[in-house]
């Protein structure tokens, strides 16, 4: 994790500073939105509503000159569209304002310090840090119908103490992404990609030779948080995790996590050269897109890269190891919530309405690729049959085990980098696995106590 003693520290304080400003606030929140112009919570009042939406809904933000081709343009606008035209049915005139505050530790310190400051959001997305922000009393309550259509693996991290405090957008789990081109290059069949760890090994060796530093046989994320989602389903799927499964106790130096860590080490070996120590996940994963490697560990966003970067690549379950189970991670999963002091409360409300809605997730799916997180959206047929590889992600939601990563009760920052740096320690470097878990367990229980 990037800076993560300092953040760490922060962290903390700007997480006390917190309560203490929350604890002042009423339930519906005590101070307005600094970009919001209007305070109206309802559809009459003081006139239109203004509401400010910290995230993007769709592929980027409004008119993103980044966005290479006119569908591309076309479909961006076609949801944000939508959204606003389903707002103004209940808030005539409402005005949406899209803001990018980062993603992972840079947007949870922005919305630390937005809300200290008295100038928060009314809505925001985030991933892995709703519960710790739902223990704070900083967002609102979204009601059980909301939510009722949405995927439960996925709704899993907008839950603390039993109540739903966000909607999934968006989700997704990881598959095995080959490039056929390789394959067929070593004298592999690309239509029989590996379904065992020992399958996965052994062709992972044979590109390697095959390839004399041309191309190689995997590339191994090992990095810091996109590291550790790509680890923790071969954890998984030998019955080992990061946490109990009520995260109140780590679980980093079991048997199980060793035996995935010396499965990944191995199969680090066949990577290109230095290419473990990357934590640029673009130029990574381009090195399977454009042929310099055979395998890589994918989220349903690499559909559509992968054909972006005109690779032939195939999706598949990921490998499972003998004796051991199909398991899986939920990530990307984009959680959108109402912040408590927002006073726009009822407009923020219906915007997650609308997000969750059947009709949003499957314009947004057809747009990028992403699983939906809504049921009925997953199973629309002219889905699949528009992104027929999202058959595969659909089929490993359907039978695979998978959770988000866990949430720590105190001091998470640290305790992930203790993580890190110890799954940094073996798969980067050379340190035993018994012997940096065994750090990490301690390091992370006495951050605990």
């Amino acid at each position: 994790m990037k800076n993560g003693k300092k953040f760490g520290f922060r962290l903390g304080l700007m997480a006390l500073t917190f309560s203490l400003v929350l604890g002042a606030c009423s339930s519906n929140g005590g101070s307005s939105s600094g970009n919001a112009t209007a305070t109206s919570s309802g559809s009459s009042g003081n006139g239109p509503v203004t509401l400010t939406v910290w995230g993007s809904p769709s592929l980027s933000l409004p008119n993103n000159e980044n966005l290479s081709t006119p569908e591309e343009i076309e479909k961006n606008q076609d949801i944000y569209a939508y959204i606003q035209a389903e707002m103004e049915k209940k808030f005539p005139g409402i005005k949406i304002e899209y803001v990018n505050k980062g993603w992972a530790d840079e947007l949870r310190q922005n919305l630390m310090v937005s809300v200290m400051a008295g100038n928060p959001p009314d809505v925001s997305f985030g991933e892995e840090f709703i519960p710790e922000f739902a223990k704070m009393h900083a967002l609102s309550e979204v009601p059980e119908d909301y939510t009722k259509d949405l995927v439960p693996g996925p709704m899993a991290a907008a839950k603390f103490d039993g109540k739903n405090y966000g909607v999934s957008g968006m989700t997704g789990i990881f598959a095995l992404m080959y490039n056929k081109d390789v394959m067929k290059k070593a004298g592999l069949d690309p239509n029989a990609p590996p379904k065992t760890w020992n399958e996965w090994l052994e062709m992972s060796r044979k590109i390697t030779e095959a390839g004399k530093g041309e191309y190689y046989g995997s590339v191994v994320q090992t990095t810091g948080l996109g590291g550790t989602f790509r680890i923790a389903p071969f954890m998984r799927q030998l019955g080992g995790d990061l946490t109990t499964p009520d995260w109140q106790q780590v679980t980093f130096d079991t048997p199980e996590n060793a035996k995935a860590l010396a499965f990944l080490k191995e199969l680090s070996k066949t990577a290109p050269s230095g290419s473990t120590a990357l934590n640029d996940e673009g130029a990574l994963y381009n090195m399977v897109h454009h042929g310099k490697a055979a395998f890589g560990v994918a989220g349903p966003w690499h559909i559509s890269w992968s054909a972006t970067e005109n690779c032939d690549c195939g999706f598949v379950p990921l490998p499972v190891p003998d004796g051991g189970k199909r398991a899986n991670v939920i990530v990307g999963n984009t959680i959108w919530f109402v912040l408590k002091q927002s006073k726009n409360q009822e407009a923020g409300m219906e915007y997650l309405r609308i997000i969750a809605s059947q009709g949003y997730q499957e314009k947004y799916a057809l747009a990028s690729g992403r699983m939906p997180s809504n049921k009925l959206a997953g199973s629309n047929a002219e889905l699949i049959k528009a992104i027929p590889q999202l058959a595969v992600y659909a089929e490993i939601v359907e039978n695979e085990e998978a959770g988000p990563l866990p949430v720590y009760a105190k001091n998470g920052p640290k305790v992930w980098e203790a993580w890190h740096k110890a799954q940094e320690s073996v798969l980067v470097g050379d340190k035993p696995i018994e012997a940096s878990l065994a750090e990490a367990q301690k390091t992370a229980e006495d951050l605990l106590k």
